[in-house]
């Protein structure tokens, strides 16, 4: 488990700095070290005073960590929301006419 727990306070250390990029598949992999993480905290029973110092240090980086992932979660919405205005504007534009209709342009 202190292998587990440096390793996720290592990670969680390099994200917070910046070091991870915007990629969400590095968050995703965090996420899921950490809910290893959280398995076996729940698993073992009490933590050694060493291994608590490190789970509230780790506990540090949340804030720093999750404002980058809600930034990630905000650029896919934006990016999802757009896409789906373009999908109604091509409908919009591809709808199927009634051929028995006509339509007529006056100048003036």
């Amino acid at each position: 488990m202190d292998e587990l727990l440096r390793q996720v306070l290592e990670e969680t250390r390099r994200l917070s700095l910046g070091g991870g990029g915007s990629d969400y598949e590095v968050y995703v992999s965090l996420v899921q070290l950490r809910q290893e993480l959280t398995d076996m905290i729940d698993k073992g029973g009490e933590l050694e005073p060493q291994q608590k110092a490190l789970v509230r240090e780790l506990l540090q980086y949340d804030p720093v960590i999750m404002k980058k992932m809600q930034e990630l979660k905000d650029e896919a919405a934006q990016t999802l929301f757009r896409l789906s205005q373009s999908k109604k504007q091509v409908a919009a534009y591809n709808t199927p006419y009634n051929q028995e209709s006509f339509m007529f342009d006056q100048r003036k």
